[in-house]
């Protein structure tokens, strides 16, 4: 189901994304499958920002097959606190002026990681600036998203299919 702008279940997703800071990305390669924690920052559009080697086994995964998983949560007692996020969707590697926007959302969403990579104190602080200015931008477009929301219920959901997957 596509979400209309006004849907009050699309906008607890957009909450969600943007109250959340960590995803678990779960890719699939040689190895079999994969996930890994990773930052990210969100836009309007439910796009996910996150930063990612390429030589990690998860950049390698996705150099390879771009389609991936993630899920969104925080960490709870009981089931009937379950709250999330099930996303579907493809990435790619930001440049130019793509991945000028992915660092400014980046860097607006982690107050912490723009002091250090705006004015580095000490020689750890410019190696993370350093490799911040050279690491691989990813963008996650959502196809499908689920949103989870246990206290309306066990086991309640609601899906939204933003676009078509590419194949």
């Amino acid at each position: 189901m596509t979400a209309p702008d006004d849907d009050p279940d699309f906008a607890r997703v957009r909450e969600l994304l943007a109250g959340h800071n960590t995803l678990t990305l779960a890719t699939a390669g040689e190895g079999g499958a994969w996930a890994a924690s990773v930052f990210y920052a969100s836009d309007e559009r439910c796009n996910l920002y996150f930063v990612s080697d390429l030589r990690t086994r998860h950049g390698r995964d996705m150099g390879r097959e771009p389609r991936v998983v993630a899920a969104i949560n925080r960490d709870v007692a009981t089931w009937d606190e379950v709250v999330g996020l099930q996303i579907e969707g493809q990435v790619e590697v930001l440049a130019g002026i793509d991945r000028v926007g992915a660092l400014a959302s980046y860097l607006a969403k982690f107050i912490q990681v723009r002091r250090i990579f705006e004015s580095p104190r000490e020689a750890s602080e410019k190696l993370i600036a350093a490799r911040l200015q050279g690491t691989a931008f990813w963008r996650l477009t959502p196809d499908w998203i689920r949103l989870i929301d246990s206290t309306r219920g066990f086991g309640w959901k609601r899906e939204f299919r933003l676009r078509e997957p590419r194949p």
